[in-house]
């Protein structure tokens, strides 16, 4: 599998090296009407902003829609001096987490 990156994230480099990403959440439409109710929201796009560790940033860095996975696993266990399972492990759960939140696909 090729992870890709979703276009509508916002990425902005923070001076010490790492990466905040500001994605777009998915608003359930009874919780749109709701909180329209109550003045809690406008109908502007919510987002959400996470900021990657050190590992984090390194695999967001090599998605790049041509690198599978795999290959990414591969150069996270030799940058990191880790295991290749460990870093499969690792790599698989935090592109599965960041597939969840919207922020990749998988091709």
């Amino acid at each position: 599998m090729v992870p890709m990156r979703n276009e509508a994230v916002a990425v902005t480099e923070l001076p010490e090296g790492l990466v905040r990403l500001a994605y777009p959440l998915a608003v359930k439409p009874w919780f749109g009407r709701l909180a329209d109710k109550v003045g809690l929201w406008d109908g502007s796009p919510m987002t959400k902003t996470v900021e990657l560790d050190e590992m984090g940033t390194f695999v967001w860095r090599h998605i790049d829609g041509e690198r599978s996975v795999r290959d990414i696993a591969e150069a996270f266990a030799e940058t990191y001096q880790v295991q290749p399972r460990e870093s499969e492990l690792a790599v698989t759960a935090f592109i599965k987490t960041i597939g969840q939140r919207g922020i990749i696909g998988l091709k």
